[in-house]
């Protein structure tokens, strides 16, 4: 088990809706018939990559967070912490500002800055993503906070030995139960932590932040560090992507759907994803003693049902920051305005059908 947080953010900024070119067959049909007036709405921000960089340094500095792993822009990763650097937050930043161009800086269409910080509960994973171009009605801004329990670091320690550590967690239901409450509390205290700071040294027009418990369910046996996978393809940048260091404090998680299954714990309002963080779906309620739980059997994931792949009652969300959201709303298919197309010729369509 492990929480993990998000935090939207819409800063106080101009923005402009713009046409794009659908991007699904079925739109591409009313394109042609409507001559360009069906189109997605997006949102274009105005703020340039580097003008939110510096906002967001003045927020995780504020908070003493000053520990990157990862700075990326579009795709390209201009800082990679591979040996575990302490306070190389401005570093990066240096390194960023030196490298990128002007017309890099105003035309990016994604930033993706990861940090990571610990506190005596929590080792974080902090994944920001700053996209420039979004639909109307999402925040351009979106911090993903990961919070795995520092307390079952593996260090040099066998499975059995994490395993002896978290057993007081399964004694019985109530047990299990006290301790998720519990830590839930800490990890909402910690996003709360981060929204002030963002409200106070940012100009936003609304922050919302959600939290979920999730719990991994390996598709094999992992009984060493080494037998933890990871995605390290493109686009990927969040807890199991591998970073330096995370395998120590990720280990327990990969233990925790089994050791609920041999204590028959039955697990509450709980996201469920695999062990490379595929998500798996939300349940209101699941029964552990299912082989899906045993990691003496292979899982196969698709037979995993789930009951809610939406929300959940224990996803708390809150944007009580005492702004109105000047947020236009729109959707494709809107036929007003002005009938030119500003998009050319039917010659720029490429099919993707």
């Amino acid at each position: 088990m492990y929480f993990e947080g998000t935090i939207s953010i819409d800063p106080s900024q101009l923005t402009h809706i713009e046409k794009v070119k659908p991007t699904k067959a079925f739109k591409r049909v009313f394109y042609y018939l409507t001559l360009g007036n069906v189109s997605d709405q997006v949102e274009k921000e105005t703020f340039t990559a580097v003008s939110i960089l510096q906002q967001l340094n003045d927020v995780l500095i504020h908070l003493g967070i000053d520990n990157i792993v990862r700075l990326s822009h579009d795709g390209i990763d201009f800082y990679l912490d591979k040996y575990g650097k302490e306070g190389d937050l401005k570093e990066a930043f240096d390194k960023y500002d030196l490298e990128i161009d002007h017309s890099m800086s105003t035309h990016y269409e994604k930033l993706v800055m990861v940090m990571e910080h610990d506190d005596t509960t929590f080792k974080y994973l902090l994944e920001i993503d700053i996209n420039r171009t979004h639909k109307v009605g999402e925040y351009p801004i979106e911090m993903k906070v990961t919070g795995l329990l520092n307390q079952f670091k593996k260090s040099d320690k066998d499975r059995t030995a994490v395993e002896s550590e978290m057993s007081d967690i399964f004694k019985d239901q109530e047990a299990y139960n006290k301790f998720k409450a519990s830590k839930q509390y800490e990890f909402e205290q910690f996003l709360n932590e981060i929204k002030m700071a963002i409200i106070k040294l940012m100009k936003v027009d609304d922050v919302i932040t959600k939290t979920k418990t999730k719990v991994v369910v390996p598709k094999n046996k992992v009984q060493e560090e080494s037998d933890i996978r990871y995605d390290q393809s493109f686009g990927q940048y969040g807890v199991h992507y591998g970073y330096y260091g995370f395998s120590d404090f990720l280990f327990y998680s990969m233990l925790w759907s089994n050791m609920s299954h041999t204590n028959n714990i039955t697990m509450y309002e709980t996201h469920l994803e695999s062990d490379m963080g595929e998500e798996l779906g939300f349940f209101d309620e699941v029964d552990t003693s299912s082989d899906y739980f045993n990691d003496e059997v292979e899982t196969d994931y698709h037979d995993l049902e789930t009951e809610s792949e939406d929300y959940s009652s224990d996803d708390f969300e809150s944007n009580d920051t005492g702004f109105e959201s000047t947020e236009d709303s729109g959707s494709w298919f809107d036929f007003g305005g002005d009938s030119d197309s500003d998009w050319g010729g039917f010659d720029d369509f490429d099919s993707d059908w």
